[in-house]
């Protein structure tokens, strides 16, 4: 009996230091998870402390040109939507971390309602009314001023990588301009190029893109 009482003694204090052990084990895990918490929350305020959100102001504008059998033609848009956020130190930019453009298909205008009207059926303006830009990667080059920016580019219910580059501009009233221009394929977004007068006047497949973003803070 006394043995068997010595070994229920031994058991129950193993048991007890087992509990006492697993308890700090968990506290030191608590810690530790704790610790990563707070070095985590703080990389990420340090690094949205040094980012600005912009927006898109007036004079901005996108410009579409293109070429057909008979003349040039051109649409343009004054108005859509752009925002992004942009870190710059020292007056000069560091990096562009995001960047989104909304452009209603039905704000390019151009000298000729009929020609409107073919370019909004082209581009299937009824199902899908806005072209977008998403940004997935920007490398700023600040010795050249420039932004080579990659990102997918939605027309017409067709999304496309493309890579664009433009240059910018740090203005004394902090604001941003940026101004680029890209070159794309109607068919790369299944557009079909739009024809006039019965077909007398077809359009060419590639249309230049020219960008002139104004953002303010």
């Amino acid at each position: 009996m006394k043995l068997l009482q010595i070994i229920n003694n031994k058991n129950l204090n193993s048991m007890k230091n087992l509990n006492a052990n697993t308890r700090r084990t968990r506290g030191y895990f608590s810690r530790f998870l704790a610790l990563i918490v707070v070095l985590s929350m703080n990389a990420f305020t340090q690094k949205a402390q040094g980012q600005t959100s912009y927006k898109v102001m007036a004079g901005s504008q996108i410009k579409v040109s293109g070429t057909s059998n008979l003349h040039d033609w051109s649409t343009l848009a004054n108005s859509f939507a752009c925002d992004g956020n942009f870190i710059a130190k020292g007056g000069q930019m560091q990096n562009v971390s995001s960047l989104n453009f909304i452009l209603p298909v039905t704000n390019l205008k151009s000298e000729w309602s009929l020609m409107d009207t073919r370019t909004y059926k082209a581009l299937n303006a009824e199902q899908f009314k806005t072209i977008t830009f998403k940004l997935t990667q920007a490398t700023v080059v600040p010795q050249q001023k420039i932004i080579k920016a990659i990102g997918n580019l939605t027309i017409g219910g067709v999304t496309n990588e493309i890579a664009i580059q433009t240059a910018y501009v740090l203005n004394a009233d902090e604001t941003i301009t940026c101004k680029g221009t890209k070159s794309i394929k109607m068919s790369d977004f299944k557009i079909k190029a739009p024809s006039f007068m019965f077909g007398a006047l077809k359009t060419g497949n590639e249309v230049i893109i020219d960008i002139l973003l104004k953002l303010k803070k």
